[in-house]
């Protein structure tokens, strides 16, 4: 149980240092990690380890949107690739 929220603290630092790079990343690469996030949240144990991979969903979800609001042209490429991966990372 620690392991497995030792790895989810450092995969959450990761992306916390990704998010702040500035540059405009791809859209496949946020969808990517949206992915990443909304599988560890579908799969993990309930209690504490589903509850922090929910949180750390929604965390990047309000980072994405606040960086990429205004551009909507943009939040719908993104949208489409979710859409790509989204059925595999919740293991349907």
């Amino acid at each position: 149980m620690k392991k497995n929220i030792l790895t989810l603290f450092v995969a959450i630092a990761a992306l916390s240092l990704t998010a702040c790079g500035g540059g405009k990343e791809s859209a496949s690469s946020i969808a990517g990690k949206w992915c990443e996030l909304n599988g560890k949240a579908h799969k993990a144990a309930d209690g504490a380890e589903k509850e922090a991979a929910e949180i750390s969903l929604k965390k990047f979800e309000n980072e994405m949107e606040a960086k990429y609001k205004a551009d909507e042209v943009f939040m719908k490429e993104i949208q489409k690739e979710v859409e790509k991966c989204e059925d595999a990372s919740e293991g349907r």
